[in-house]
């Protein structure tokens, strides 16, 4: 696509000294929402590439004596973002916009030049920098972002900056049960906006703010953000809100749509703006680090024996034992849905496929009450699966936390592991790897209870 647009017709070709970048929206590639970043990084390997349709009600209006004209009233354009994740500590990510149509009043009056109906806008190159991360056990998630926007847009389609625009920012997340808010600050650096049309080389800073709160439910995803920009060069502050909602439509693909209004006189600032956009997603689950559950402790403690007393007579007394007693089973606790997740020898990672996985997520969401999900660690017979005693638990623990990514409560599922004492190595190569499993089980009954006995 950036290959069509640099060899375009004329029109799109640049001007020098006829615009300034009108484009205010830059979208958050990574975690969070759209337009507030969260602070937490993508996992190495993993990439974010979106493809978005924006439409701006108008986004520039001048002044003619006491009345105003719309120089820009309409504008339509393409987005395309995406970011990758390189180190645990380090995202890139580019964005490349492209006006596609646009139109406003005639302001020739106003000795302003005209307004070509397109050209490609200012390409974006970023690099996020993770200080803190929840899943090193740190509080919150926080990073920093730098960036810089290329002047090699279309001047003439009020898409491009006289001189280069960077901005640095910083950005904090964290999860408080299905809501995860998020904030943003930063500093845009960018060329003055001209008067009276004439393009200049003055660069001023600019002062952004941003409040982002997504609702993760089954199935979907709800997002409302707000952003703000205080400009020296601008009689009041411009802010803007967004809200819509983010639904998977396959594997690894979403569809995400996001409307809201604007205030201020802020050129780029519009009415109103509406976005539409299908993001592809391709993430391997991170590296369980730690356990979510804790594990019991023990301690041993040695007996003491006094020899000066007579030995006590052999007999039986009744000592109190916990126990987990069996139950029968009922129609309630029979599996709605059954399936098994298969995993590498050694490893307690996701990876391939995770069929099973969805299908209970997409049967949850369509079932009422409080379901129970039992997720039932297995080992192979592999030296590298008896080597960790605690692999089946990092297995259903990681089957567990990507249920919870998907929106599923944690109160809802139950943790296992198999018994094994009885499991015999098999010399088939499907059957091995049919061991080194999960075992997933939904249904609507109860869990087993823990009693007292005697």
């Amino acid at each position: 696509m950036v290959a069509l647009l640099l060899s375009g017709p004329t029109a799109w070709a640049q001007v020098p000294g006829a615009g300034f970048e009108l484009e205010r929206l830059e979208l958050n590639t990574g975690r969070g929402t759209l337009q507030v970043g969260s602070g937490e990084l993508l996992v190495p390997s993993a990439w974010n590439v979106g493809l978005f349709g924006h439409y701006q009600l108008q986004p520039l209006v001048v002044r003619n004596g006491e009345s105003q004209l719309a120089r820009v009233r309409h504008r339509a354009s393409l987005l395309l973002a995406g970011s990758h994740g390189v180190l645990p500590w380090l995202e890139v990510g580019a964005q490349v916009p492209a006006v596609l149509w646009q139109r406003g009043a005639d302001v020739s009056a106003l000795a302003l030049p005209s307004v070509s109906a397109r050209g490609l806008g200012t390409p974006v190159l970023q690099a996020r920098l993770g200080l803190l991360s929840r899943r090193r056990e740190h509080p919150v998630d926080l990073s920093v972002d730098l960036g810089v926007g290329l002047p090699v847009g279309s001047s003439a389609a009020l898409a491009r900056d006289a001189t280069l625009r960077a901005h640095a920012r910083a950005a904090v997340g964290w999860s408080w049960g299905s809501l995860q808010p998020s904030f943003d600050a930063g500093v845009l650096l960018r060329s003055a906006h001209p008067r009276i049309g004439a393009t200049s080389s003055k660069q001023l800073p600019e002062l952004r703010l941003g409040a982002g709160l997504a609702l993760a439910r089954r199935g979907w995803r709800g997002e409302l953000s707000l952003r703000s920009a205080f400009a020296s060069d601008a009689r009041q502050p411009s802010i803007e809100a967004l809200a819509g909602v983010r639904v998977p439509l396959a594997a690894s693909w979403e569809l995400s749509a996001l409307a809201g209004p604007g205030l201020g006189n802020t050129p780029g600032t519009p009415t109103a703006r509406a976005l539409v956009g299908l993001t592809f997603r391709s993430e391997p689950p991170a590296r369980l680090e730690r356990l979510v559950e804790a594990l019991p402790s023990f301690r041993l403690e040695h007996d003491t024996v006094d020899t000066s007393e007579p030995a006590p007579s052999s007999s039986v007394l009744p000592v109190p034992t916990r126990e987990l007693l069996r139950t029968e089973p009922s129609t309630s606790a029979t599996p709605i849905v059954q399936g098994a997740v298969l995993f590498e020898p050694g490893h307690a990672e996701l990876s391939g496929d995770l069929g099973p996985l969805r299908a209970v997520v997409l049967h949850l969401s369509h079932l009422s009450g409080a379901p129970v999900i039992q997720l039932e660690g297995h080992v192979g017979q592999e030296a590298a699966e008896l080597t960790d005693p605690l692999l089946p638990l990092r297995r259903a623990q990681a089957v567990a936390r990507y249920l919870a990514d998907q929106g599923v409560s944690m109160a809802h599922i139950r943790v296992r592991i198999a018994d094994t004492s009885d499991t015999r190595a098999s010399t088939v190569p499907e059957e091995r790897a049919r061991a080194r499993r999960v075992e997933v089980r939904v249904s609507s009954g109860p869990a087993p209870r823990v009693e007292e006995s005697p």
